[in-house]
C-alpha cells in the first residue's frame, strides 16, 4: 500500500480542537457553555454532516469525485449481499424508477453491477464490481483518519467507548441487530 501524504489542516479542524481543548480544560466535553445540554440528536446530525462532508472531499482528493452522498448507502448494503431495486427502493426511501435511476448511475460509474438472480429468472441483482470495492476501502481508510483526528481531540479511549456506547443503544433499540443505514431525507 503506498504511504499517502498528509495534508495541512482545516481552519474548521483546528478551531475545533482549540475548542474541544479549552472546554476540556474548563473540565467541558461539549463545546462551550452554549453547548451545555444540548440535545444528543443535534450533536448527532452535526457530527454525521461533518463527518460524512469530510469524507466526500476527502474521497475527492483520492480521485474518487464522482462518488455521490446516495452511492454510500446502496455500496454498504450491497457488501453484504447483491440486493434487488426493490430492496434499495425500500433502503433509500425512493419509488422503484427512482432506485432505478440510481442504480442506473452507479452503474455507469463502474460501481455496481446487474447480475441476473438465480432464484427469480425476471429479477436482476445489484452488486458491488472491483471498483465499488476499492471504493468501500478508501471510505474505510477515511473513516480510520477522521476517528484518529477525534482520538487527537479527546483521545482514543473516549472514542471507543463512544462506539461501544452507541453499539449497545443501538443494538437494545433494534433487538440486538443494528438497523440498516438510511438516508435521512
Amino acid at each position: 500500500m503506498n504511504p499517502r501524504p498528509t495534508r495541512p489542516k482545516l481552519r474548521s479542524e483546528t478551531r475545533y480542537r482549540r475548542a474541544s481543548e479549552r472546554n476540556l480544560q474548563r473540565g467541558g466535553g461539549g463545546g462551550g457553555d452554549q453547548a451545555d445540554g444540548m440535545p444528543l440528536a443535534r450533536l448527532f446530525a452535526m457530527a454525521f454532516r461533518y463527518l460524512i462532508d469530510e469524507l466526500h472531499r476527502r474521497l475527492a482528493d483520492r480521485g474518487w469525485p464522482d462518488m455521490r452522498p446516495p452511492y454510500g448507502f446502496v455500496l454498504v448494503a450491497a457488501r453484504e449481499q447483491p440486493l434487488t431495486s426493490s430492496a434499495i427502493a425500500s433502503l433509500m426511501g425512493m419509488t422503484k424508477q427512482a432506485a432505478s435511476k440510481l442504480v442506473d448511475a452507479m452503474e455507469g460509474e463502474g460501481f455496481v453491477e446487474r447480475r441476473p438472480d438465480g432464484e427469480d429468472g425476471r429479477a436482476k441483482l445489484v452488486a458491488l464490481t472491483p471498483r465499488g470495492h476499492r471504493l468501500l476501502d478508501d471510505v474505510e481508510d477515511v473513516y480510520a483518519e477522521l476517528e484518529s483526528e477525534w482520538a487527537d481531540v479527546v483521545g482514543a479511549d473516549r472514542v471507543e467507548s463512544l462506539r461501544t456506547d452507541l453499539l449497545a443503544v443501538m443494538r437494545a433499540t433494534h433487538d440486538g441487530e443494528l438497523p440498516p443505514i438510511r438516508p435521512t431525507w
